[in-house]
C-alpha cells in the first residue's frame, strides 16, 4: 500500500543539521476477538484456531480473548471442573502459544487478552501488555484485575495467600456497579496508559447493555486505554447475524448500529473529538456444531488492516491507537489509502489536519479489491474460493466536531450527531484505475468548521430489497433453527446472506481550524 511511504521523522542530536530518518511501517491483517476452548462456551482448540488464522487465512496477528471467568478449560477443550482465567492463562494458553509459535508461526503475532464481563454491562475486551509482554509484573496485573473487577468470581475462588496479600495492600474488590466498571478502566489508565487497551465488544447486542452516557463515562475515565469499538461484530455465522437476537438492536449490513447509523452513537462520540476507532472481528467460538452455527474463523470473513511500525504486540497496539485501521467483511477490499491534504501537509486515518478557514482541503481515496473472497462453496467443503462482487459505491461521511459533553449536561445523554451526513457518493464512473492498480477518486472542500470525514463502502446498489434503502444498510435477515436434516441448507443460506451483503468502514480523519 502506498501508505507504507508514510515517514516518521527522528532527529539526530549528533548532527548540527537535522536529518530526517524514515521509519517504514507495514499493513497487518488481524482479528482482536478470538476465543479458544479455554472459554467454556467455545469449542475450537488453540492449535486449530491458530491454523485457521495463520495458515488458511494468512493473518498477521490475532488477540486471544477468552472469558475472564472461573469456568475455564484447557487448550484442547478438556473440562477441568472450572478454573480461574488467570490459571488457565499461565498453565495452558501461554505455554501452548509459545510452543506453536516456536514450531509453526515464528513470524506471526499472538496477543493474550481477555473478555471481561463488565459489572452491570456486557463484554469488554482488555489487553494488558505492560512494559514487557507476559512478564511477571504483567501477569500479576492480570491476576489482580481478575480479583478486583470480575464479578464472575467469588473470593473463595482465589488463593487465600493472594487474597491476604491484596488485603494487606488495601485493595478492595469493585465488581458490582457501573462505577466499579469505570474504576476498572481508571485503574488501567493509571497503571498502563500506553501498554494496555480496551474494546467495547458487540455494544448493542442487548439494548440494556449500555447507554451512550455509560460509554462517555468509560472513555472519560481512560481515554488512552479505551479507544476501540467493535462496530463490525463477530458471530456472523449465527442465524441471528452477529448473534443479535430478540433483545438486541439487530445489525445493519452485519454492523452494529453504533457504527452503521449515520449520525448515530459513533458519530456523536466523534463529534466531541473523542478518539474511538471502529474494528471488525470474528468472535470465533465455533463455526458449526450441528445443529448450531456461530462464527467464521479468524480472517475468513471479517478482518482489520492495521498500519503498524512493527509487528510486536506493542507495535500493533500503537498502530490501532493511532486510528490507522480499516475493517472489512468478505474481502470486499484489501487495500485502502484515505488521506486528507491541505496547503502543506497530508494526514491519514486517525490524524488531524490543521487548516485555516478558507483553505482548500482535498480528500484522496484509493482502493483495491481482490478477485476472489473466502466464500465457501458448500459449508464444510473448505473450498474457499468465491467470486468477489466488487465495490458498487463508497460514501464519504462528514460531521462537525464541537466540545466534549459534560456529565451534568443533557448533551451527555444525546445519542446523535445531527450534523452528520453523506457529503459525496462515489460510483464506478467517479473513479479511475491508476498506474499502481488502485481505483482512485478525490473530493475537495473549503475548510470552514472543525469536522471529521470517514468512509463506508459496499457491493450493494442504493435500493436493494431487504438490504439497502437510499444507500443505508437495512436490518440483516435472521434464519431460525432448522428442522432435522435441513441444517446444511440453512448453513449455506446463512453464508449466502452474508456474502450478498458486504461492507467496509474506514476510521475518520479530522480537520481542525487554526
Amino acid at each position: 500500500m502506498s501508505l507504507a511511504g508514510l515517514a516518521i521523522t527522528a532527529c539526530s542530536s549528533d548532527s548540527s543539521e537535522e536529518t530526517p530518518e524514515e521509519k517504514q511501517g507495514q499493513w497487518l491483517k488481524g482479528d482482536l476477538h478470538v476465543h479458544t476452548a479455554i472459554s467454556s462456551d467455545a469449542r475450537e482448540t488453540l492449535s486449530d484456531v491458530l491454523k485457521w488464522s495463520f495458515e488458511t487465512f494468512e493473518m498477521d496477528y490475532v488477540a486471544l480473548s477468552n472469558h475472564m471467568r472461573n469456568s475455564s478449560q484447557d487448550n484442547d477443550d478438556n473440562d477441568l471442573g472450572g478454573i480461574l482465567f488467570y490459571d488457565a492463562l499461565v498453565n495452558y494458553e501461554l505455554p501452548g502459544v509459545a510452543e506453536l509459535q516456536a514450531s509453526h508461526y515464528p513470524k506471526q503475532t499472538v496477543i493474550s487478552t481477555f473478555e471481561w464481563d463488565m459489572p452491570t454491562h456486557e463484554h469488554f475486551n482488555i489487553g494488558i501488555l505492560g512494559d514487557e509482554v507476559n512478564s511477571a509484573e504483567t501477569l500479576e496485573a492480570i491476576k489482580t484485575f481478575e480479583y478486583l473487577f470480575s464479578y464472575q468470581n467469588d473470593i473463595e475462588d482465589f488463593d487465600p495467600k493472594d487474597v491476604a496479600n491484596w488485603t494487606a495492600q488495601g485493595l478492595v474488590r469493585q465488581n458490582k456497579t457501573h462505577q466499579d466498571g469505570v474504576s476498572a478502566l481508571a485503574w488501567l489508565q493509571q497503571h498502563f496508559p500506553s501498554t494496555s487497551y480496551g474494546m467495547l465488544n458487540h455494544p448493542r447486542r442487548y439494548l440494556s447493555s449500555y447507554s451512550i452516557a455509560d460509554v462517555r463515562d468509560l472513555h472519560d475515565a481512560a481515554p488512552d486505554v479505551f479507544f476501540l469499538v467493535e462496530g463490525m461484530v463477530g458471530g456472523q455465522f449465527s442465524g441471528n447475524r452477529g448473534d443479535y437476537a430478540e433483545a438486541s438492536s439487530g445489525v445493519y449490513g452485519g454492523v452494529d448500529p453504533v457504527v452503521a447509523e449515520v449520525g448515530g452513537w459513533w458519530d456523536a462520540l466523534l463529534g466531541e473529538g473523542r478518539r474511538i476507532w471502529n474494528v471488525g472481528n470474528s468472535d470465533i467460538h465455533f463455526k458449526v456444531r450441528e445443529p448450531y452455527s456461530s462464527s467464521y474463523f479468524p480472517g475468513e470473513y471479517a478482518k482489520n488492516y492495521t498500519y503498524a511500525l512493527d509487528n510486536s504486540p506493542q507495535g500493533i497496539i500503537d498502530g490501532l491507537r493511532s486510528g490507522k485501521t480499516f475493517a472489512v467483511y468478505g474481502d470486499l477490499i484489501h487495500e485502502l489509502d484515505f488521506t486528507m491534504s491541505g496547503t502543506a501537509t497530508t494526514e491519514y486515518m486517525g490524524g488531524v489536519l490543521s487548516a485555516k478557514a478558507g483553505d482548500k482541503v482535498t480528500i484522496d481515496i484509493r482502493f483495491k479489491s481482490p478477485e476472489t473472497n473466502n466464500k465457501e462453496q458448500d459449508i464444510g467443503d473448505e473450498n474457499f474460493n468465491g467470486l468477489n462482487p466488487g465495490v458498487h459505491h463508497i460514501d464519504l461521511i462528514a460531521g462537525s466536531v464541537g466540545t466534549k459533553a459534560l456529565p451534568d449536561s443533557g448533551y451527555y445523554h444525546k445519542e446523535t450527531n445531527d450534523t452528520t451526513q453523506v457529503v459525496k457518493t462515489f460510483v464506478a464512473q467517479d473513479w479511475q484505475l491508476d498506474a499502481d492498480g488502485y481505483y482512485s477518486m478525490s473530493y475537495s472542500f473549503v475548510a470552514s468548521d472543525n469536522q471529521y470525514y470517514r468512509l463506508r463502502g459496499t457491493n450493494l446498489d442504493y435500493n436493494v430489497e431487504g438490504l439497502t434503502y437510499k444507500g443505508d444498510p437495512l436490518q440483516s435477515e435472521s434464519y431460525p433453527p432448522a428442522d432435522e436434516g435441513e441444517t446444511q441448507a440453512r448453513y449455506n443460506k446463512i453464508n449466502q446472506r452474508n456474502y450478498d451483503d458486504l461492507w467496509f468502514y474506514s476510521n475518520p480523519i479530522f480537520v481542525e481550524l487554526d
